[in-house]
């Protein structure tokens, strides 16, 4: 008993020594030891328990795993329907159960990525509806290649407005066949028919494509098309084509120079083409005064008028006859505003009495022919919106009239003769190759489009 009173004795001054020892500091790591150490002790104990469970509730690589499957949801209801006379977007919408004000939120994000004349009776809209009538999804089909979706947003949210426009894939291909009847309804069995005007323009300067085309005619074309996929679209730009007559042969190449200016040519690189050497300048109602002598029409006296002027409204564009290089715009007296374009052999024109001009129209600027470069107004001594227009060959005015009924012809120079002799030769070769050719094409077995 005095042993056991001797050792509680002593533990107790033990104690005491150890209390006066111990600091917060020494409690703090403690603490922090005793957590570090119960935290690890369940880190390996825990997955070898085989007790913790994942996000869907498995606990161990050998338990069996029940898969659940949603309740099947009513398919929603898709309607094709087409527009008919009278219909709207507003309305089409209001029969499918929108409000005006959701009708007017999806008005609001169509502007600018769909224009209404394009919303015309014949074309095909789609609608989506859920299982409780509600729309969904109202798509209109504007052209092949673009559609128009109005979709409404996930759990009820507002109407969004999607533009999908699908690029088309321009494909080179070739074509030839021998005429049995005629081209137009040759052509037309090979699915191709598009190509004749172009045949024609590029040939008929040579061949009476009424008399001169008959059966046996053989005939071939290198051209571009458009697809949408697998879905052919249209026949694009022919760039070679070929006639084969009784003796003789007619073709036409197309190329491009190093100005940019396109043009079709034969193998000696002569223009095949009647080409325009003045383009009209504008649209226009009439002629409200001629070129020679008149009765100024504000100052009533007899002088000579050197150009034709040309009655339009107001901001009517107008565009650059020929090819050339601008050496005049600005203010010009009684002429108003006023562009002056050189143009190859000595030639210039005249635009006067201009609204304004266009934004590319500068002193020094090249434009083409057909290229805007200004709009019709009534600037200067005038009476009324017209286009004063006015053609100088070799500094003497020659009638603008007479001018536009004017062709002219082309030919590669010296300078671009090597090109374009490499450009006929691969054209040639595309033409030789069976792979390039359409189905249906005579003499060919199936080869791939191109």
């Amino acid at each position: 008993m005095e042993k056991l009173q001797a050792l509680v004795s002593h533990l107790a001054r033990l104690g005491a020594q150890y209390k006066e020892k111990i600091t917060p500091a020494y409690w703090l790591s403690f603490i922090t030891g005793g957590l570090v150490l119960v935290f690890f002790s369940l880190s390996v104990y825990i997955p070898l328990s085989g007790h913790y469970a994942d996000e869907l509730g498995v606990t161990s690589d050998g338990q069996t795993v029940t898969i659940e499957e949603t309740p099947q949801e009513k398919a929603p209801v898709i309607t094709k329907e087409t527009v008919r006379t009278g219909q709207s977007v507003y309305s089409i919408l209001q029969n499918e159960g929108l409000s005006p004000q959701e009708i007017h939120q999806i008005t609001g994000q169509l502007k600018g990525s769909f224009s209404i004349r394009s919303f015309r009776p014949g074309k095909i809209y789609e609608t989506e509806k859920s299982s409780d009538g509600s729309l969904i999804r109202f798509s209109y089909f504007q052209d092949r290649a673009t559609t128009i979706t109005v979709q409404r947003d996930i759990e009820a949210g507002p109407f969004s407005v999607n533009k999908e426009i699908r690029d088309f894939e321009t494909r080179t291909v070739a074509l030839e066949g021998t005429v049995e009847h005629s081209l137009a309804r040759s052509l037309q069995a090979k699915g191709r028919r598009g190509l004749l005007p172009g045949m024609q323009k590029l040939l008929g300067t040579r061949v009476d494509f009424r008399r001169d085309i008959a059966p046996g005619t053989h005939y071939r074309a290198l051209f571009e098309e458009k697809w949408l996929g697998d879905d052919f679209i249209s026949t694009g730009t022919i760039l070679a084509a070929e006639i084969k007559l009784p003796g003789r042969s007619y073709r036409a190449y197309r190329y491009t120079d190093a100005k940019g200016i396109e043009g079709y040519y034969d193998e000696k690189g002569r223009s095949v083409e009647r080409i325009s050497r003045f383009a009209k300048p504008c649209k226009y109602s009439r002629v409200s005064s001629r070129f020679g002598y008149r009765t100024h029409p504000i100052f009533r006296t007899r002088h000579f008028h050197g150009g034709v002027d040309l009655a339009a409204p107001r901001g009517t564009p107008v565009k650059a006859t020929a090819n050339g290089r601008v050496i005049f715009k600005g203010r010009k007296g009684g002429a108003g505003n006023m562009i002056t374009i050189a143009h190859a052999g000595g030639d210039h024109s005249q635009y006067l009495h201009l609204s304004r001009f266009a934004l590319i129209t500068r002193y020094g600027a090249r434009v083409k022919q057909g290229q805007i470069i200004g709009y019709v107004g009534s600037t200067g001594n005038s009476t009324g919106p017209h286009l004063d227009f006015r053609i100088i060959h070799r500094g003497k005015h020659i009638n603008p009239l007479t001018a536009l009924g004017t062709t002219s012809s082309r030919t590669i120079t010296r300078k671009e003769m090597v090109n374009f002799l490499a450009e006929v030769s691969l054209m040639k070769a595309k033409l030789d190759d069976r792979s390039t050719f359409i189905a249906g094409s005579d003499n060919q077995n199936g080869g791939a489009v191109l």
